[in-house]
């Protein structure tokens, strides 16, 4: 008589049957393709859900735009400090120089000035100026700009040669686009 091959354990039909074994740290009995799933769809619910939080509780918007009188009176402080801002300055001219040298001097001590107190950030680096053509009489118009830091610092300014006198305005942005706070009379020619 012929003998048959033995049996594994795993298919004998009366044996009891192996599970397949799980990875270590699986929790769920599913594959493995169903568990990456789940894991993505978990991350991509707390991930709207923390996006839609932040929006609710962003506070990039200042108190200002919520209310409209506030809004009106933080924008006339801004008109005021900006008036105050080019306020004309009126300086005698040193003799033997030239009324562009002398400006672009005056104008250079002036924003020094405002570097040492901590009202412009430094470091001073130039001052230009060129004749805009404009005349009044013995005025003449200029137009400045004072680099410091990286920030370029626009002035207008009226010399008048025949009393050696220059009178310098800073020129600043409007408040609002809109609206223009309007340089001195005394600094154009």
């Amino acid at each position: 008589m012929a003998e048959s091959p033995p049996r594994s354990p795993a298919t004998a039909p009366d044996g009891p049957r192996r599970q397949r074994s799980r990875a270590p740290g699986a929790y769920l009995n599913l594959p493995l393709w169903q568990r990456y799933a789940l894991a993505l769809l978990i991350a991509a619910i707390l991930l709207t859900g923390m996006v839609i939080w932040v929006n609710g509780h962003n506070t990039d918007s200042g108190p200002t735009s919520e209310n409209p009188a506030s809004t009106l009176r933080a924008n006339r402080e801004a008109e005021v400090l900006v008036a105050q801002d080019q306020a004309p300055h009126s300086v005698r001219l040193a003799a033997g120089l030239s009324a562009r040298a002398a400006l672009e001097r005056v104008l250079h001590r002036h924003v020094a000035a405002a570097v040492r107190d901590g009202a412009i950030a430094g470091p001073l680096k130039s001052a230009r100026c060129h004749a805009t053509g404009a005349r009044s009489g013995a005025r003449v118009g200029y137009s400045c700009t004072v680099n410091s830091g990286s920030v370029n610092f626009p002035f207008l300014a009226a010399v008048d040669a025949a009393a050696r006198r220059v009178t310098y305005c800073k020129r600043d942005p409007p408040p609002l686009p809109s609206e223009t706070v309007p340089v001195s009379s005394r600094c154009r020619a």
